[in-house]
Parts: structure tokens; C-alpha cells; sequence
């Protein structure tokens, strides 16, 4: 609905679909542009064609940083934005606007482990698992979401780290943006990375691993690994304890999301000069004629993270903290081996 995008530009862009792990609803992980994020509720679509959208899947969840209902979660008091002004939310120099992508967590997090973890490994703050009667309030679900910019003469944007558990009100619990400072033409600093003139330091895509870590591409700054299985336990709540169904408004200070490592792609090291002879020149100077330039991005559950970087081809990066045990398979010579 237009009333509800603070007068942002309504572009939905791309979408995630997953089961949320507590609701079991079949939810639309949505990026719309100025309109933030959007979490709709795909369980039960419609069976025959609804032009007139009587029957379309409803919007369940919103997060956007300013108040967008008079009254409610989206109101001014509620928790389900960041107290900014629609002139703030909206103002791209600050890291703001331009929701792009967005990625749920497939799982829950609590305290930097995931349910995948053994049991006899959890802290213990987890309790049993997410029904525990007083430490299941500690297992929390985030989806990420983040911007793009194209050009921004003071910010690459944030990762913006929301609080999913309930899909119904989501709220704000960390933000995060590429490390360090800019420098101008001039050779003075900038407070924040900027986009210079042929460089995009923007993020793009982005997936979740295990136990609260994330990737994500950010252009000409290659892909980053953060991250955010702590986000709950660093919060500093304004009345010492937890208080969820307060949403943002209960938070005095957002919790950090930790910086793990980055990739830089560089192009085919066994070739002596591989801007010459893959013709860089030859491609779109908008990202193409400068390297990294990373675009797409998928998670492996195996340990490893796929880079998609615009010319030199597909990066195949280890990551041995984000191997998931479920998907142990054995190399298959070792198979046919035994079969032999």
C-alpha cells in the first residue's frame, strides 16, 4: 500500500522464499526498494487467477527505519522501525533506502550456535532448544537485508540485521557496514566508505551459513563474512533485560555485528597478465574493467562460499567454520572404491 512507504519508490526487487522455523509459514522474503523489506505470507496462494487482488497473499510483516501507521507496531511508538524521519529513511547518503536483497536465516540462532550443533556443545543460555521455558526466548531468527547504490557520494549502505523470530513484528538489532574510511580525491578522510568515481563499494547479494554467519558480495570490495550469532546476548536493552514484544523501542544501544574476513578476487594468478589477455577493456567499464567486481553469491553447506566475479569467471572459496555436519558426503573415488 502506498500509505505505508513513507513516500518511498515502491520497486520490489528481488525475493527469497523459505518456511520460517517457528510459524511453519511458507513466507515471501521481499526487497522493495524505498518500501524496505516485506514479509509476505505465501502458504495458501490462490488457485485461479486474481486480477483485482482479492484473494493475493497477505503482507504479514514490514520493516522499514521510519514509522509507517498511526498507530501499532508501525506507529511512532511501536518497534517495528528505527525512530527516523521519512526524510532520513530515504536519504541514501546515510547508508539509507534502496532495500535490494534480502536473505532469512533458514534456521535459528542462539549465542553463536545453531540447531545443527550437538546438543552437549549449546550454552547455556539456549537451554533445551527453542521451547525451553525460560531460555527458548534466546533462540532468535534475522533476515538481513541491504541495499544497492549504483553511486552515493558518502555511503556504501548497511547490512541491516532484523529480528524475524516473530514474522508479524519484525524490529532492528544491528547494523553493519564495510570497515574503515574513505579517502577523497584530495587525499582528506571520509567517515564513511564512499563511491568514487568507478568504483562501487556497494553491497548486492548476499546468504546465510550456520551458527549466524553471513557472506555477502559488495562489488569492487569483493565479499565479506560476518557475524551475527551474538546479536542477542550484545544488545544493551534499555531496562537490562530482553524485551521482545517492545521491539526497537525497548533497545539502548543496537548489538555490533562482528567483521569475520573478506575475499578479494584478483583473476586467473596463472595467467601473467590477465587484463590483456581476457580483454577486460573489452567489457562494460561500469564494473567489468576493474577487478573484483562481485556479483552473485551461494552458500555451500559443505564449507565453501561461490563467488560470482563479473569477468574472471566463479571463485570456489573454503570456509571451514561454516561446514554443516549434515552434509558430510564422502569424496566419490572413496565410494567407488568400496564398491570395487
Amino acid at each position: 500500500e502506498p500509505d505505508t512507504t513513507c513516500g518511498g519508490s515502491i520497486f520490489n526487487h528481488d525475493h527469497v522464499y523459505f518456511v520460517h522455523p517457528i510459524t511453519k509459514q511458507r513466507l515471501l522474503i521481499a526487497s522493495y526498494w524505498g518500501a524496505g523489506l516485506r514479509i509476505v505470507d505465501v502458504s495458501e496462494p490462490p488457485m485461479i487467477a486474481d486480477p483485482f487482488g482479492i484473494s493475493w497473499p497477505p503482507e504479514v510483516g514490514r520493516w522499514m527505519g521510519c514509522p509507517s501507521a498511526d498507530d501499532g507496531w508501525y506507529g511512532p511508538d511501536g518497534g517495528g522501525h528505527a525512530n527516523m524521519t521519512p526524510e532520513e529513511w530515504l536519504d541514501s547518503e546515510q547508508g539509507n533506502d534502496n532495500i535490494h536483497y534480502a536473505v532469512p536465516y533458514e534456521h535459528l540462532v542462539c549465542n553463536g550456535i545453531s540447531e545443527y550443533v550437538p546438543q552437549a556443545e549449546w550454552p547455556s543460555d539456549c537451554g533445551s532448544g527453542p521451547d525451553d521455558p525460560g531460555d527458548g526466548v534466546n533462540w532468535r531468527h534475522y533476515t538481513i537485508i541491504a541495499p544497492e547504490y549504483g553511486s552515493n557520494p558518502s555511503h556504501t549502505g548497511f547490512l541491516w540485521t532484523i529480528d524475524t523470530t516473530d514474522p508479524a513484528k519484525p524490529f532492528l538489532v544491528s547494523k553493519w557496514r564495510l570497515p574503515g574510511e574513505g579517502t577523497l580525491a584530495n587525499g582528506s578522510k571520509h567517515p564513511q566508505h564512499y563511491i568514487p568515481g568507478g568504483y562501487i563499494f556497494s553491497p548486492h547479494n548476499g546468504d546465510t551459513g550456520v551458527n549466524g554467519h553471513v557472506y555477502w558480495t559488495h562489488y569492487h570490495a569483493g565479499s565479506w563474512v560476518t557475524d551475527h550469532g551474538h546479536i542477542w546476548e550484545e544488545i544493551v536493552w534499555e531496562n537490562g533485560v530482553p524485551e521482545p514484544d517492545r521491539g526497537f523501542q525497548a533497545i539502548e544501544q543496537l548489538a555490533p555485528t562482528h567483521t569475520i574476513g573478506y575475499y578479494l578476487p584478483a583473476g586467473p594468478d596463472w595467467i601473467d597478465d590477465p587484463a590483456t589477455a581476457l580483454g577486460y577493456d573489452m567489457a562494460d567499464c561500469w564494473a567489468s574493467c576493474m577487478i573484483p567486481f562481485d556479483w552473485g553469491l551461494q552458500y555451500d553447506p559443505r564449507g565453501f562460499v561461490m563467488i560470482s566475479e563479473m569477468v574472471s569467471g566463479i571463485y570456489v572459496v573454503q570456509f571451514d567454520e561454516d561446514f554443516d555436519p549434515r552434509y558430510n558426503y564422502p569424496a566419490m573415488w572413496s565410494i567407488e572404491a568400496s564398491e570395487d
